[in-house]
């Protein structure tokens, strides 16, 4: 079974959307059609001139959760933004909040209603969808139609941008920042030839000690049974040299569904961000990956690794933290699913530990049955900044958020920092990083380095391939695996489902996701362990299916279908 998103069909809006009422809020109706703002002809967005306003005569106001790099505040207008003044002619009043407490803050903040900024970063827990029906994030559909060039440009591009950010009664609420996916480098934006960036260079992968297989002289695994070929070696024949049989040949880094990635063997493939349980075949049918035929075959090949010592007995207990005091202590052979940027810091821990060629290696996705390797991206459309109601110029407002996002000089302000301070530029356009950013006197991290000046920071932005490739060029390695794929081998993952992604729901659908869902996930959960250790057999797994069904699978099966139409439809 495989699992593909569909191109945006060009449909008709779907019912079951939502009616706006005259005090501008909104309450989803089942079969009730909306007036969708902004559907009536516009005039396009024109690329914009600058400055956007006189120096000096406009302020906008803008809350965020305050900066990674906590002490450098965006309070203090850092050099990134200073430089977005001079170029937009607008001053920015920040309201910065610790990350901590931004969601506490500004959630009784908007659950009020008053005294609003012109721009908000929606907190994490806030739905960004229910902001809008609720009157207090505007509709942008006619604001992003007239104001918004660069976004315009990128969704005459990529359409599946404008499904992601669009809730269930057809309006868009919220201005989306970016993961990898979309661009290649800041000049694309202001030439608008965009081209296709590929695999993501930092997406979740397999990790396994390339060293230790040298020493056993043993090839990357491809297949299922070159991992477990692999995983039994590690178990038996001593690759850290201790003398001990101490060594734990697989576990997972972040949680238990981190090792269902093993499911690629047999056609069920992750989601890129995080083991979502939801796909879509190639008919366009969503399915739900926990009762499938592909993933009993998933836990069969688990339970032969977990029977065999092969799995790291707290494999269903795994955290960042516990993962990594592993690894550090010369234990770990493999990871079934990690970011690659941890790759540095997994090597240097162990170098610093005194395991000198410790040497933590990207895996290629373990090939499918048709014997082909699929890379899937990560979903990377968010819903991450509002204009609120309380707004008096939402146009500058919105041409403000566009600039900084998706002009070529806001994408090499937010990915590169300041030119001349953290990176240069050469004749032919080759960005550096300088020298304070790469080898800081501070002893702090490129990235750090980057976010104490603005850069990579909260408001929306685009994760830019050549920001990465910036970020990274003395791990040529890195760069080279995400280019190593072609086009035929690069997934696109299922629309995320969650307070700030894609795939939106109206009230009536998240009443049945509420009443059933939660017991669903419960219990697939605790009967994957159950069968991954023995503890129950596979021979009733079609019980299992036969339970799942009736806490209401039907039911969610139908409501994810429904918001997925509307996906592809918008």
């Amino acid at each position: 079974m495989t699992g593909v998103v569909a191109g945006v069909l060009t449909v008709s809006l779907l019912a079951g959307c939502a009616q706006t009422k005259g005090d501008g809020k909104v309450e989803t109706k089942g079969e009730e059609k909306t007036e969708i703002q902004g559907t009536e002809a516009v005039k396009k967005a024109e690329k914009p001139q600058l400055p956007l306003a006189e120096t000096g005569k406009e302020t906008l106001t803008i809350a965020t959760m305050d900066n990674w790099f906590a002490t450098k505040s965006y309070n203090d207008n850092l050099p990134v933004y200073e430089e977005f003044e001079k170029l937009t002619g607008v001053k920015i009043v920040w309201e910065a909040i610790p990350i901590n407490d931004y969601d506490q803050v500004m959630g009784t903040r908007l659950a009020s209603g008053k005294n609003l900024p012109d721009i908000f970063v929606i907190p994490w827990e806030a739905n960004a969808d229910q902001l809008g029906f609720d009157g207090i994030a505007m509709p942008l559909n006619q604001l992003m139609d007239e104001n918004a060039y660069y976004l315009n440009q990128l969704m005459d591009k990529y359409p599946v941008v404008r499904s992601g950010i669009t809730a269930a009664d057809g309006n868009i609420y919220a201005y989306p920042g970016f993961g990898e996916g979309f661009i290649n480098t800041a000049k694309e934006l202001e030439t608008g030839e965009l081209t296709d960036p590929g695999a993501n260079v930092c997406p979740n992968v397999s990790m396994i000690r390339k060293d230790w297989l040298d020493k056993l002289n043993l090839k990357v695994p491809e297949t299922v049974d070159d991992w477990y070929n692999v995983l039994k070696a590690f178990k038996t024949q001593d690759p850290n040299g201790n003398g001990k049989a101490d060594e734990i040949p697989l576990t997972a880094t972040f949680n238990v569904r981190d090792i269902y990635r093993f499911g690629e063997a047999f056609g069920l493939y992750r989601s890129g961000n995080a083991e979502c349980r939801w796909d879509v075949a190639e008919d366009g049918k969503v399915f739900f990956k926990d009762t499938t035929e592909a993933f009993k075959k998933t836990l069969e090949f688990l339970n032969k690794l977990y029977v065999e010592g092969l799995l790291d007995p707290e494999y269903a207990t795994a955290g960042y933290d516990k993962t990594s005091e592993k690894i550090s202590r010369d234990l770990l052979g493999s990871l079934s699913s990690d970011w690659m940027s941890n790759i540095a810091t997994y090597n240097g821990n162990l170098k610093t530990a005194g395991v000198e060629d410790a040497n933590w290696v990207a895996v290629k996705p373990i090939k499918n049955p048709e014997g082909k390797s699929m890379i899937t991206n990560r979903w990377s459309v968010w819903k991450t900044a509002a204009i609120s109601k309380d707004c008096k110029n939402p146009e500058l407002a919105m041409k403000w958020l566009d600039f900084q996002t998706l002009s070529a000089q806001g994408v090499a302000l937010t990915n590169f920092g300041v030119e001349d301070i953290s990176y240069t530029k050469s004749d032919d356009g080759k960005i550096t990083l300088t020298q304070d950013a790469v080898q800081n006197p501070d002893g702090i991290g490129a990235q750090e380095y980057l976010r104490s000046l603005g850069a990579w920071g909260q408001l929306p932005y685009p994760q830019a391939k050549e920001g990465y490739e910036v970020l990274w060029a003395d791990q040529p390695e890195i760069i080279e695996f995400a280019n190593s794929f072609t086009s035929d081998q690069i997934r696109q993952p299922f629309p995320n489902s969650g307070t700030k992604a894609a795939l939106a729901f109206t009230d009536e659908e998240n009443a049945i996701r509420t009443e059933v869902e939660t017991n669903i996930e419960t219990y697939c959960d605790e009967m994957a362990i159950k069968f991954i250790e023995g503890k129950e057999s596979l021979d009733k797994f079609d019980e299992y299916v036969a339970t799942v069904e009736s806490y209401g699978l039907s039911q969610l099966l139908e409501v994810h279908q429904s918001a997925y139409d509307r996906f592809v439809a918008n």
